[in-house]
């Protein structure tokens, strides 16, 4: 198999391919909605450490999440500073998946959760829509996390006469700790994105001809 290597070049939402629905690649619009993970980060109970290493992480590079979404199956691949993971779902059916650990400067905390497990289940009743709940272990005790991606339309710049519509994929994502009793809902907005896909063996290929040019 080629391997590839995926990297990112922002595009303006307008210029995009309009979306049809959640396929495709999407950036996180921090200009809309309550884009910042901290708050869900708290109600889970992970350490201020962490929140403010995640918190930086999201403000120097872009959230990307490249969603692959059939009648069958879910697949999404999310990319930022701190996060490099790929989740894949059979639609109705639950799965039970190693819980990451998000405090990766508390090796301890690390050892605890890499033993323990998160169940998931994903289903939809469209392109345009899927709906993810999981019962993640943390420090404390369980979470019980619901993670809702709806395609939307907000009003846009008006162009000429016409009143231009912009195609949004909504995250709300909310948490609720077993433990502590508290709950908090996050609501983010993604725009379409471009991705280039680079093969690197073709990369290498012209990196070798060029050394035997150089000789």
């Amino acid at each position: 198999n080629t391997n590839t290597t995926i990297s990112a070049t922002i595009t303006n939402n307008s210029t995009a391919k309009r979306r049809l629905d959640l396929n495709g690649a999407w950036k996180l619009d921090k200009t809309r909605g309550s884009p910042s993970m901290k708050y869900y980060l708290e109600t889970m109970g992970v350490t201020p450490l962490a929140i403010e290493a995640n918190e930086k992480g999201d403000a120097d590079q872009d959230t990307i999440h490249i969603i692959t979404l059939t009648s069958t199956d879910y697949n999404i691949k999310k990319i930022s500073r701190v996060n490099d993971l790929t989740l894949s779902m059979i639609l109705g059916q639950e799965q039970k998946l190693l819980q990451e650990d998000l405090d990766n400067n508390d090796k301890q905390q690390q050892k605890k959760q890499q033993s323990r497990v998160k169940s998931c289940l994903a289903t939809s009743s469209s392109l345009r829509d899927v709906l993810i709940v999981s019962n993640m272990p943390t420090i404390n005790g369980d979470a019980y996390v619901t993670d809702r991606k709806t395609m939307e339309e907000q009003p846009g710049e008006r162009i000429g006469s016409s009143d231009a519509t912009i195609v949004l994929y909504k995250q709300e994502l909310t948490v609720r700790n077993e433990w502590t009793g508290k709950e908090h809902t996050t609501i983010r907005y993604f725009v379409p994105h471009v991705v280039l896909v680079e093969d690197e063996e073709e990369k290498q290929k012209e990196v070798e001809d060029a050394d035997e040019e150089d000789d």
